[in-house]
Order: C-alpha cells, then sequence, then structure tokens
C-alpha cells in the first residue's frame, strides 16, 4: 500500500511482507508441495491430527457473524421508537450481538430497553462486565478512544499502557464494588439518570475477577503462550488450509495478525502494546483461544467490506477494514448507549436455570416479572437439545407483541438426524457439485467446507426438530415456529460464482 520510495527507504520492514511466498497468485499449500496427505486427513490421534489446538470452551470470541436479534425494519418497524424493549442474551458469549442489537434501533428511540446478558462462563461473564462499564461511563476518556481500547481488550492480545491502565481501572474497582467471597458478586452502577446496570454473579465469578486482578505476568510470558498455541508448527496444514479460502494479500494479513496478535490496519507499528490483555488469559497465562479463533470470524464480512468502501481503505487489508468496522460499530454504540434510557442486568448461570434466578432477582428487588421482546440462546440447543430450551423460554416471550421471538442455533444438527450430512445427498447432485469445482478452477479445500449451503437443508432440519420433540414443546408453551424469517435471512439460491 506504500509507494516506491518508502518501500525502498523501509526495505527491512517490508522485505517479509513483500516477499512473502503467500502473496503469490502460485502459492500452494505445503503438503501439496511436499507431496503428504495434510495432517487434517491423517486422523492418528496426534496433535497435528486434532481439530483444534488450545483451550476450548471459553468461547471469548464468536464463531458466527454479529446478529442484529430486533430487525426492526422486518418487525416492529416505525412503532419501536416508543416501545419499551426487553431483550435477553441467554447465553451471550462475547457482546457483539447485544452491540449489534442496541446499534439497530433509531437514534430518536425514546422506550425503556431492558438487557439481560447471561453467560454460565466466568471469564465471560467478566469480560463482558468490564467491556460494558468501559463503554457506558460517560465520564471515561473520548468516545473514540474509548471504542478503541474495547475494541482492543475485546480482540487484541496485548494492550497500551494507556488502555492497559483504562481495563484495569475497571477491573480493580469491580472487584471492590461487589460483595467479597463467600457471598455472590453482586453490586450496581448508575452511570447517568437513565442509564444503569446490575450484576448478579455467583462467588466463583468474583474470585475469578480477583485472581485476574492479581495476575501479573509479563508481555514476554503472555507472548510466549499464545504463539505456542496460535502459531504452532505441528498445526501448519490447518492454517494453511484456512489459507487456501483467502485471497494473496489477505493471507499475508492474516498471518501479520497471528504474529502480533493485536487487530490493526496493517502497517500499523504495534511497539507501543507492550501489556498483556488479561482478559483474554487464565491467571496462570494461559491464551484461553484455541488455534482457529480469529475476530474475522464474528462480524459479518459483507458489512466489513461496506465499511471498507465508505472509508476508502485499501481492498488487500481485510483486518484493517475489520478494525475500522468494529470501531464504528463501538462508537456507534456508544453513541446510542449513553442517551437510551438502558438496563442491563448480568447473570452467570445455567440458561435453562435463568428463568427462575431472574423471578427471584426480579422478586427480592421489588420489580414486575420480565417477558422478553426477544431471547437469543447461540447454539447451545446442540448440547442441550432445543425442546428444553423452548419448555424453558417459551413462557416468557412477550404476548403483548406479535414479534416476540425466541431464536435458537444449532451448528451440527445434521450430524444427528438420517439424509442431514451433505454426504448422504443423492449422488447425482454430488456428481454435478464437482463438476461445476472442477470447470471454474476451485479449490476443493476452499469450497469443500461450506457446500452444506449449496443444499436444501430444511426437510433434514424439519425432521430433527421433530425427533427431538419440538411440536410437542411448542404446544406446551403456547409458541409456534416462523413459517418466514424475520431476523435473519434464509440462505437461498446459491451458485458458484
Amino acid at each position: 500500500y506504500c509507494s516506491r520510495e518508502c518501500q525502498v527507504a523501509h526495505w527491512k520492514l517490508h522485505k517479509d511482507t513483500c516477499s512473502s511466498p503467500y502473496a503469490s497468485e502460485k502459492w500452494i499449500p505445503s503438503w501439496q508441495k511436499e507431496g503428504r496427505p495434510p495432517a487434517f486427513l491423517t486422523m492418528d490421534g496426534s496433535a497435528e491430527a486434532a481439530s483444534y489446538f488450545g483451550r476450548l470452551g471459553n468461547n471469548l470470541w464468536g464463531n458466527v457473524a454479529a446478529c442484529d436479534i430486533l430487525n426492526v425494519p422486518m418487525n416492529e418497524g416505525d412503532s419501536i421508537k416508543t416501545q419499551d424493549l426487553t431483550l435477553c442474551f441467554a447465553a451471550s458469549g462475547d457482546l457483539r450481538n447485544l452491540i449489534k442489537t442496541v446499534n439497530g434501533l433509531p437514534l430518536n428511540y425514546s422506550g425503556r430497553c431492558t438487557l439481560v446478558v447471561n453467560d454460565y462462563h466466568p471469564q465471560v461473564a467478566i469480560r463482558n462486565l468490564v467491556i460494558l462499564c468501559m463503554l457506558l461511563d460517560s465520564a471515561g476518556p473520548s468516545t473514540e478512544l474509548t471504542a478503541e481500547a474495547a475494541l482492543h481488550a475485546l480482540y487484541s492480545a496485548s494492550l497500551t499502557s494507556d488502555q492497559y491502565e483504562f481495563v484495569g481501572k475497571w477491573m480493580d474497582g469491580l472487584g471492590e464494588i461487589g460483595q467479597q467471597p463467600p457471598l455472590p458478586f453482586h453490586a450496581g452502577i448508575n452511570f447517568n439518570s437513565h442509564t444503569s446496570m446490575e450484576w448478579w454473579y455467583p462467588e466463583q465469578v468474583g474470585m475469578r475477577l480477583r485472581l485476574m486482578e492479581a495476575a501479573s505476568h509479563s508481555k514476554a510470558q503472555s507472548e510466549a503462550d499464545r504463539r505456542r498455541v496460535m502459531l504452532s508448527p505441528q498445526r501448519l496444514d490447518y492454517r494453511e488450509r484456512y489459507y487456501t479460502q483467502l485471497r494473496p494479500r489477505h493471507r499475508v494479513g492474516f498471518t501479520h495478525w497471528l504474529d502480533t496478535g493485536v487487530l490493526l490496519p496493517f502497517g500499523q507499528p504495534v511497539d507501543s502494546f507492550d501489556k498483556p490483555n488479561r482478559l483474554l488469559y487464565s491467571e496462570h497465562c494461559e491464551w484461553l483461544l484455541i488455534d482457529y479463533d480469529s475476530p474475522a470470524f464474528s462480524w459479518n464480512p459483507l458489512d466489513v467490506e461496506k465499511t471498507r468502501k465508505e472509508k476508502g481503505l485499501p481492498e488487500e487489508d481485510y483486518f484493517g477494514a475489520l478494525f475500522f468496522h468494529i470501531k464504528q460499530e463501538l462508537m456507534d454504540f456508544i453513541t446510542r448507549a449513553r442517551q437510551f434510557n438502558l438496563f442491563v442486568l448480568l447473570f452467570s448461570v445455567d440458561l435453562t436455570l435463568l428463568p427462575q434466578v431472574l423471578d427471584v432477582t426480579m422478586e427480592f428487588e421489588g420489580r414486575p416479572k420480565l417477558m422478553f421482546d426477544r431471547v437469543e440462546t447461540s447454539n447451545v440447543m446442540d448440547s442441550i437439545g432445543p425442546s428444553s430450551i423452548i419448555s424453558a423460554w417459551g413462557p416468557r416471550l412477550n404476548r403483548k407483541n406479535p414479534n416476540a421471538a425466541l431464536l435458537l442455533y444449532s451448528m451440527n444438527y445434521s450430524r444427528k438426524v438420517e439424509d442431514g450430512p451433505m454426504t448422504s445427498q443423492p449422488g447425482d447432485k454430488l456428481a454435478k457439485m464437482t463438476k461445476e469445482i472442477t470447470l471454474q478452477q476451485l479449490r476443493p479445500y476452499s469450497i469443500m467446507r461450506d457446500t452444506e449451503a449449496f443444499f436444501d437443508t430444511r426437510p433434514a432440519f424439519m425432521k430433527y426438530l421433530r425427533e427431538q420433540g419440538v411440536p410437542e414443546a411448542c404446544r406446551m408453551t403456547n409458541v409456534r415456529q416462523r413459517e418466514a424469517p424475520r431476523i435473519l435471512p434464509a440462505v437461498s439460491d446459491l451458485r458458484f460464482s
């Protein structure tokens, strides 16, 4: 992206990038160059053949793009401007869906919006609490500086000294505000006359926060463990399998992000990021993500591309466009959240127990029972089944709002039902698809992982729901499945192009 003069003057810095083999259109993966089977096909039980490497189960970064669970134009429409809303992110993971949803409200929204944010994992619960405090506190730095600090607290392994102090201020302060063990970790903050937040966390969340506060590992220690996971030599084939899906310059950008661990536009100096981000490490200095986690999976690439065009950013720098897109989302959220009538409640309990916990909490506070306009449950149905979620949350939908909805998402239902996997499709369909791949000279490794999208999977999914007892659960809770989606669009009429 630099001029020829810049390249010559700073060749030592440019050399690795400009000469990177990943930048070549003719690049091929190492296993192909070396004439050997890739590690992910050997299935021999080794670390190289495992489907992931690192600390599974922390869910600090989402692997599905952020969604607006209201989708106002397709549901409430203009009437939402004065409508009170109660929304639940029952297995929130990070805050991307909450941020995207609040940003979907009009700037002149004048109703009261209650947000319930729950995640069972203590590290996620702490992270959400700290970052929400940063975003909601109007007494902090400017909107732009706050957004950048929150962005790096979310997605960068290291922070600048100012960002480290900003995050640390809230970590230390929250530890002092909340009740001490063995009592539950509970307190509240009024950020202004119309924005407030309370958290009702179990004892172990408060204990984890105090352990994180006390952690004193260095940048060198934290980087060593991050690189052990994200840049493991034994996992090269997995990384390069992903690279086959990317444009040449995007491969270079991705490897640069892996190398630095900092989400910034390409070429921006990272020397000032000299403090470890404690929100992404355990108290023992363990990197808490797995080797295929990436912030790129958390945001819709079409939205990122729209931001890139609006800001006139270089097409080759996807992570740069991602940086500016997330920063803009955070700035928009700060603007809305600080002027809206907003009440945030945070919990860290099992998703199916949350309705009862909410009832006890509201009764204790002398508040009315919460009924929800939206309940988003991530992909928890994959582990506990859809019927139990419907039974727990169906009765909690707001019957006064015809647009109220319970959202469930499945990542792996196809493995649990006959005719679900792609390989169970008729041979003529598979043959036709293979022919298309061959004719258009698409890389098979880059396309095969997404082939499910090219089949009509609805019959298999409906069969799965029947086998899981969903129709009966719907009858028992007096809810029904929507015939046409109004929150997220259906995938339809895809072509190899």
